[in-house]
C-alpha cells in the first residue's frame, strides 16, 4: 500500500477545500432564485369582495356580509339603519392603480336610513396576501350605472342622474364619467352630459330576461329575449316569437300594447314562463336601469312589480 508523503496530504488537503469552497459558492449562487419576486398579486374574486371592508362611506370603514352590510338602528328601537350594498352585477376587473396586476372595480349603494341612495364606485387589490379597499368615490343620489368600463387605467360609466328638472326620484339625464387615481386617491376626472333618457338607448343591445318581482328564470326554461325597435317591441317569450307596439309618453316612462306571438306548444314550465312574461309585460309602466341591467316596472291593481333583463 503506497503512503502519502507530508507534501502529497497537503495538497490533497488544499483540493478538498477548495472544492467545498466552490460548491458552497454555487450553492449560495444558487439561493437568490429561490427568493426572487413571485409576480404580481392575484386579481380579486367576487366571494372576496363580498366580504370586503369598504372605507368612504361612512365615519367609519364597515365589512360587508355576503356583500351587505347593516348598521345598528338609528336611535334605540328605531327600524331604520345604515345599510352598504354591493352591485354583484356591476363588478370589473383590470389594471387602474398603477401597480402591477388587476385590480376590481365595483359599484355600491348606501342609505343612512332615509329616502335617498348614494351611489359609490370603489376599487380593490391584493395586498401582501390581504384583500384592500384602495380608493372610494362618491358617484351620485340615486344615480342608475347604464355601462361601466376600464380603459387606459380609468374607470368609465354611462349614467342615469339627476338633470336641473329632475325630482331625485327619478333622474333621466343621460351623463358619462370617468374616474381615476390622482396622488393615491380615487377621484372623478371627467363628467359631461349626454342628453336625455330615450327609448333609443335601449335599441343597441338585446336583452335577455334574468328575474321577475326578484326571482331568477328558472333553470329549466330558455329565457326570454326582447329588442326595441323604435315604436316596436319584438322577441322570443320563452317558447314563441312575439311583438307588440310601445310608445314612450315620457323619459322612461312607456306604454306596452298587446302581444302578438306565434302558437307553437311546449313543455309546461317555458309555457308557464311566457304566459307570466308576457302579461307583465303588457303592465310595463316604465323603464330604468340597476346596476346595469336593465328593469322594466309594471303596475295594476293588484300590486307591482320588475322584469330585470342583462345584455
Amino acid at each position: 500500500m503506497k503512503r502519502l508523503t507530508p507534501t502529497r496530504t497537503a495538497g490533497l488537503a488544499a483540493f478538498l477545500v477548495a472544492l467545498g469552497l466552490t460548491a458552497c459558492g454555487q450553492k449560495e449562487a444558487a439561493e437568490p432564485a429561490a427568493t426572487a419576486p413571485a409576480g404580481p398579486p392575484p386579481t380579486p374574486t367576487l366571494d372576496q369582495l363580498k366580504g370586503a371592508t369598504v372605507a368612504g362611506v361612512f365615519e367609519q370603514a364597515v365589512t360587508l356580509n355576503n356583500g351587505r352590510y347593516d348598521g345598528p338602528p338609528a336611535a334605540p328601537g328605531a327600524a331604520s339603519h345604515a345599510t352598504l350594498m354591493l352591485w354583484e352585477p356591476a363588478v370589473v376587473f383590470g389594471e387602474v392603480d398603477g401597480a402591477p396586476g388587476s385590480e376590481a372595480v365595483a359599484m355600491l349603494s348606501s342609505n343612512s336610513g332615509g329616502s335617498g341612495e348614494v351611489v359609490y364606485v370603489a376599487v380593490f387589490g391584493v395586498r401582501d396576501g390581504k384583500l384592500e379597499n384602495l380608493g372610494t368615490a362618491e358617484v351620485g343620489d340615486r344615480t342608475r350605472l347604464q355601462n361601466l368600463w376600464l380603459q387606459a387605467g380609468k374607470i368609465n360609466m354611462d349614467l342615469v342622474e339627476a338633470g336641473p328638472k329632475d325630482p331625485a326620484c327619478c333622474p333621466t339625464q343621460l351623463a358619462r364619467k370617468t374616474y381615476a387615481f390622482e396622488g393615491g386617491a380615487l377621484k372623478l376626472s371627467k363628467s359631461e352630459v349626454l342628453g336625455s333618457l330615450t327609448m333609443g338607448t335601449l335599441a343597441a343591445n338585446e336583452w335577455q330576461l334574468v328575474s321577475i318581482d326578484g326571482q331568477p328564470v328558472p333553470s329549466d326554461a330558455k329565457s326570454p329575449l326582447i329588442h326595441f325597435e323604435r315604436d316596436t317591441i319584438r322577441g322570443f317569450a320563452g317558447c314563441n316569437r312575439f311583438t307588440a307596439s310601445i310608445k314612450e309618453t315620457a323619459p322612461g316612462v312607456i306604454e306596452v300594447g298587446p302581444a302578438a306571438a306565434t302558437r307553437m306548444a311546449c313543455p309546461g314550465p317555458e309555457m308557464d314562463l311566457e304566459q307570466k312574461f308576457l302579461a307583465q309585460l303588457g303592465k310595463a309602466k316604465g323603464y330604468t336601469f340597476l346596476a346595469g341591467r336593465l328593469a322594466l316596472t309594471w303596475t295594476d291593481k293588484g300590486g307591482a312589480g320588475t322584469l330585470v333583463f342583462s345584455k
